[in-house]
């Protein structure tokens, strides 16, 4: 059998294992739950949808953006797992490459998180669409850039599940790295007036803040405008091309050494 056939196998037992995981379920309910509040909020607490379409996208972008952190719990244990259950000693000894192994996990685990962001802005679109019976068409862009920061997720917690034992911090490791480490440095840089484009926490960013390609829009909606002139910082539109470069950056940083690290690693 060649390397493309085993890689094509691997693929469709890998996807076959997240659709019968509870997990993917789960995350597409915490996604269909986050929009509905989002809405149910904007009707009971702000007596009402904003005129502007773009400003309902930007508040229902946190139903794509958990459909994103998905790929954290999607890849945790992809690798961890195999060292911490001991399976490793079947699957890594067996004719099939280690790499093809990885590489078959890794576009079987982008193949699923896909799944998660076509739903969260399929419920995104419909939302839209039912309220203002039309669709921004940022939309569009802001889901090229969730399904790459995805993808680029995925990558990063691939390298974290290498270099681990254990499923667990693999995941607590990624989620510390992007919401902690990488969200504080982009707050201190926001503060100071300095580029944050390259941080992993702020190529996300650009899920929300591409509609409309700039941010008073989305402050007026949201703050009165005699208040906004009290934020310590200015909200920076995120460049797209910036954005895009920094997650393929993170995702090749990610993979690669992955498959490294993995083929290499001892068994014990």
């Amino acid at each position: 059998m060649s390397e493309l056939k085993k890689l094509q196998t691997v693929i469709n037992y890998e996807f076959l294992k997240h659709i019968r995981r509870k997990r993917l379920y789960v995350i597409l309910l915490l996604v269909l739950i986050s929009e509905a509040a989002t809405l149910i909020g904007f009707q009971t607490m702000m007596g009402g949808f904003p005129d502007n379409a773009a400003l309902l996208a930007v508040m229902l972008s946190v139903g794509p953006s958990m459909a994103a952190f998905g790929a954290i719990f999607f890849s945790g244990d992809a690798i961890a797992g195999e060292f911490e259950s001991k399976t490793g000693f079947l699957l890594f000894t067996n004719p099939v490459k280690r790499t093809t192994l990885v590489l078959g996990k890794y576009i079987a685990g982008c193949m699923a998180v896909a799944i998660l962001v076509i739903f969260a802005y399929a419920v995104l679109c419909i939302s839209l669409f039912a309220v203002y019976q039309t669709i921004p068409p940022e939309t569009a862009q802001s889901f090229g850039l969730c399904l790459l920061y995805s993808i680029s997720i995925l990558a990063v917690t691939f390298l974290f599940s290498s270099l681990t034992k254990s499923s667990m911090s693999a995941i607590v490791i990624t989620l510390v790295l992007i919401m902690v480490i990488s969200g504080t440095i982009e707050s201190i840089l926001m503060l100071a007036g300095k580029p944050y484009w390259f941080l992993i926490s702020a190529a996300g960013d650009g899920i929300a803040l591409v509609y409309e390609g700039n941010t008073e829009l989305i402050l007026s909606g949201l703050i009165p405008m005699e208040e906004a002139g009290n934020f310590p910082f200015e909200i920076q539109v995120p460049n797209i091309g910036h954005s895009v470069l920094a997650m393929v950056i993170y995702l090749v940083g990610g993979l690669i050494p992955s498959l490294i690290i993995t083929n290499r690693r001892e068994l014990s």
